[in-house]
């Protein structure tokens, strides 16, 4: 019995969706597991924010963050755009003086 090529072409979506959301799912897994210990929270260094920047307060800010990088952003400065989930960045003014923690 010959199969309609509608029917034929239906099967061959589902199947190729079925493909891509299973991969889509595999990735989003393996990157959640890649990013376990040293994970940054950057809530927990919101408290520093118009705090004048020290090596003291870097330290802190990575310790309170868990983060396992750091990166200072000063006004201006040129900064990659890769999202490092192990990273905290702190924003500052010219003053030296704390406007942002983010993640990243």
């Amino acid at each position: 019995m010959p199969r309609s090529s509608a029917a034929v072409t239906t099967v061959f979506a589902s199947l190729t969706l079925g493909a891509v959301l299973a991969a889509c799912s595999a990735s989003r897994e393996s990157a959640d597991a890649a990013a376990g210990p040293g994970q940054c929270d950057a809530s927990r260094a919101d408290h520093l924010i118009g705090e004048n920047l020290s090596g003291y307060l870097e330290r802190q800010a990575q310790a309170e963050s868990g983060a396992t990088e750091l990166r200072v952003l000063k006004p201006d400065d040129a900064a990659t755009m890769d999202f490092n989930p192990r990273r905290l960045n702190l924003y500052i003014d010219p003053g030296k003086v704390i406007i942002k923690v983010a993640c990243g």
